[in-house]
C-alpha cells in the first residue's frame, strides 16, 4: 500500500512540474541565472560573484538557511522550495531563467522543458567521488523502470557539468552518461578558498579530524572508529576531533584529547587546521589534500566488502590514495604512528584537483558571461 502511495505521489508531483513548464513555454526567457542549492557552502562566493554582475535567484533547500540569510543581505532573492508557494514560484523562475547550475540532482529538472537559448549546468557538491552514484549507483539497479526513466530525464537535462579533473570527467561520463563535448574543465569554485595557505592555529599537539561518512539503517559497531583506542594512541601528543552526521547517536566520551564537534557545524575549518584526516568514503578527502598537500589521509572502510555491494565503490581509487585502505582500528593507530613524509598527497592531487588551483570561481564566471552575453 505504501509502494503505490509513493508511486501516486511521483507521478502527481511530475504532473505538477509538467504543466507548469508547459504554462512557462511561451513566456520569454529573462537574462538571469537560477541557482538550484541543496549544500551549503557549496558555492564558496560564487553566488554573490555573479550577483555583481548579473540577476541572480537562488531556489534552495532548508538545510541551507543559514548561507541563505547571507546572500539575502546581499540582496539576492532566495526562495524555499520546502513550500508549496515556494516550490510553484521556484519552477516558474526555471521555466524562465537563460543560465540553471544546480548542485545536485533535482527530480523537477527532468520534468521540466527548457527552452533551446536556456543553459542548465551541474556544480556538483564534491571535487572528487569514492562512492558510485547517478547510473552506477548499486541500490539504483533495485528501483521501478518508472524510477530509473525519471533519473535518466533528470541526468539529460543538464548541458554541462563543471569539473576539476580528467578523473572526475570519466566519473560522470559514466554515473550520467554525458559526452566529452558536455565536460568543463574550470575547477569548482568552492575550493579557491582551500588553495589559500591558511596559517594553522599554534598548537603543539598532531590535530587528528575524523569525518565518517552516514550509513542508513546500518549499526555504528559496523563502521564507527573505536575513538577511544585512536585518543589513547595520541596520549598528550595529538587531539583527536570527532565530527558525526546529525542522526548518529554516540554517547561522547570525556577523554582531555577528544574534541566532538557539532554535528551542524561546517567541517571546513577543521579540515584546514587538521594535521591528519581519517574517512572513509567521504569526498573531504579530497578537499584535505588539497588544503594540506604535507597532511596525512587515512581511508578507513571497515565495511568495504559490503559497501561495494550496496552503494559501489568507484573502480580502483583505493589505487590514486596516498597510503594504503585500512579496515581496522589497529591499522589506523598503525599508520597514524608510522606516517613516512612522502609525496603522496602531490600525485592525489594531480589526479583529483587538477584544475583546482584558486582560479576556479574566475573559469565559471566568464562560462556564464559568455554564455548570457550570446556568444556560446
Amino acid at each position: 500500500m505504501t509502494h503505490i502511495l509513493v508511486s501516486y505521489l511521483k507521478e502527481l508531483y511530475s504532473v505538477v512540474v509538467r504543466r507548469l513548464s508547459k504554462k512557462n513555454k511561451l513566456k520569454p526567457v529573462i537574462k538571469r541565472v537560477c541557482y538550484l542549492m541543496s549544500f551549503p557552502n557549496n558555492n564558496q562566493g560564487l553566488i554573490e560573484a555573479v550577483s555583481y554582475e548579473q540577476q541572480v535567484i537562488v531556489l534552495y533547500k532548508k538545510n541551507c538557511l543559514e548561507e541563505v540569510k547571507q546572500l539575502e543581505s546581499f540582496g539576492i532573492e532566495c526562495i524555499n522550495l520546502d513550500t508549496v508557494s515556494g516550490f510553484i514560484k521556484g519552477i516558474n523562475c526555471l521555466c524562465q531563467s537563460q543560465v540553471i547550475i544546480a548542485d545536485n540532482y533535482f527530480a523537477f529538472l527532468g520534468d521540466i522543458t527548457f527552452k533551446q537559448n536556456q543553459t542548465v549546468y551541474q556544480l556538483w557538491h564534491a571535487t572528487g567521488a569514492i562512492k558510485q552514484f547517478g547510473l552506477e549507483d548499486k541500490s539504483a539497479a533495485k528501483r521501478s523502470e518508472k524510477d530509473k526513466n525519471r533519473f535518466i530525464r533528470v541526468y539529460e537535462s543538464f548541458d554541462y557539468v563543471f569539473v576539476a579533473s580528467k578523473k572526475m570527467a570519466d566519473v560522470f561520463r559514466r554515473s550520467y552518461g554525458f559526452s566529452k563535448e558536455q565536460i568543463l574543465f574550470t575547477g569548482f569554485p568552492r575550493t579557491d578558498r582551500l588553495c589559500q595557505r591558511i596559517v594553522k592555529q599554534n598548537s603543539n599537539k598532531r590535530r587528528v579530524l575524523y569525518l565518517p561518512t552516514y550509513r542508513e539503517n546500518e549499526p555504528v559497531e559496523t563502521w564507527l572508529l573505536d575513538i577511544k583506542k585512536v585518543a589513547d594512541s595520541l596520549k598528550n601528543e595529538g587531539l583527536l576531533q570527532v565530527k558525526l552526521h546529525p542522526h548518529v547517536e554516540l554517547e561522547h566520551i570525556n577523554q582531555t584529547n577528544v574534541d566532538w564537534i557539532s554535528s551542524h557545524e561546517s567541517a571546513d575549518e577543521y579540515i584546514m587546521q587538521a594535521d591528519v584526516l581519517i574517512t572513509d568514503y567521504s569526498s573531504v578527502a579530497f578537499d584535505f589534500t588539497l588544503a594540506n598537500p604535507t597532511g596525512q589521509l587515512i581511508m578507513y572502510w571497515p565495511d568495504e566488502t559490503k559497501y561495494r555491494q550496496v552503494t559501489g565503490i568507484q573502480p580502483n581509487i583505493e589505487a590514486d590514495f596516498p597510503q594504503p585502505v585500512t579496515h581496522t582500528t589497529d591499522d589506523v593507530i598503525k599508520q597514524l604512528t608510522n606516517y613516512p613524509m612522502l609525496e603522496g598527497n602531490k600525485l592525489f592531487n594531480a589526479l583529483w584537483n587538477t584544475y583546482n588551483d584558486g582560479q576556479a570561481t574566475n573559469r565559471v564566471l566568464d562560462e556564464i558571461k559568455e554564455v548570457l552575453d550570446g556568444e556560446k
